[in-house]
């Protein structure tokens, strides 16, 4: 079970780093089934705990071979969801834009189950530009500007200068969490992740 504590720390620090540095309102992390079926045990261990810090976790999908684990910041999610495009992007996919998060984040799980088409909304729960979220609907994901974190459509140089942070804080992550530190120890450390390093 430690080694898998310690693969799932190092999965976490690599690709919800953002997230845990308070940049970014989530992730989602695809976990094989195979690799680590105990993936619903290990969440429950660290949930009481990243939940102090502002962080949630929760499987959204768990189809035959992968999981699929959504890392967010609710006050930052409720937040970026609230705006006025989002909102419409929602209300089109049949979210109860007046619900609560938690059961925004339901009928995301619901149309993940369904897979009549998949829910490219999730660019809205991920953060990701909502000019670019609408983008990737409209041309089915071709014919982007650039591609990097998410494919961008509108503004290039605001993407390239959030893609750059991103990278610097996943190197930050990575490096606290190759030195032994835990993803609790390397979250407090946000202060350590200064203007000069990750924006």
């Amino acid at each position: 079970m430690q080694m898998t504590c310690e693969k799932f720390e190092s999965v976490m620090g690599y690709h919800c780093s953002p997230v845990l540095m308070g940049m970014k309102p989530a992730n989602l992390v695809s976990f094989s089934k195979e690799k680590m079926p105990e993936l619903p045990e290990i969440i429950s261990d660290y949930e009481e705990s990243l939940k102090r810090e502002g962080i949630r976790m929760e499987i959204i999908c768990g189809c035959r071979k992968h999981y699929l684990l959504l890392v967010y910041r609710p006050d930052m999610l409720q937040e970026y969801l609230k705006q006025d495009e989002a909102r419409k992007l929602l209300l089109q996919d049949g979210y109860n834009i007046d619900g609560s998060l938690d059961e925004m984040i339901a009928r995301l799980k619901e149309r993940f189950f369904h897979k009549t088409e998949f829910p490219h909304e999730i660019g809205l729960f991920l953060g990701y530009p909502i000019e670019d979220v609408k983008g990737f609907r409209k041309f089915g994901g071709s014919g982007c500007k650039m591609c990097g974190y998410w494919k961008v459509y509108d503004n290039v140089e605001q993407a390239r200068r959030i893609f750059d942070s991103y990278d610097k804080c996943r190197e930050f992550t990575a490096a606290q969490i190759r030195a032994g530190y835990s993803i609790l120890q390397v979250v407090g450390m946000r202060h350590l992740c200064t203007s000069q390093m990750c924006v």
